[in-house]
């Protein structure tokens, strides 16, 4: 079942850099930053099972920066749409 959810996780991965290579998706996307959220999250539970030092630090980095980068564009999506809504 770990492992399962561990290949979830790098299908989500691939998934997110094929659409953004090969498909023309946007890195901003919010397909783009869920499939990076998912990935992570799934090796990082795949890992629960069978634990890998380097993969767990590589997975939190991947998960924090993916999340900081959404929190941050949403941000400036929020500050776009107000200012498009003054006068």
């Amino acid at each position: 079942m770990y492992d399962l959810i561990g290949l979830i996780g790098v299908i989500a991965y691939l998934a997110a850099y094929f659409g953004v290579q090969l498909m023309g998706w946007s890195p901003e996307g919010p397909r783009y930053i869920a499939l990076n959220v998912l990935g992570p999250a799934c090796i990082l539970v795949s890992l629960s099972h069978s634990f890998n030092l380097a993969s767990f630090v590589t997975q939190c980095t991947w998960l924090l920066v993916t999340l900081i980068g959404g929190v941050r564009l949403w941000r400036r999506q929020q500050a776009r749409a107000l200012a498009a809504s003054r006068p």
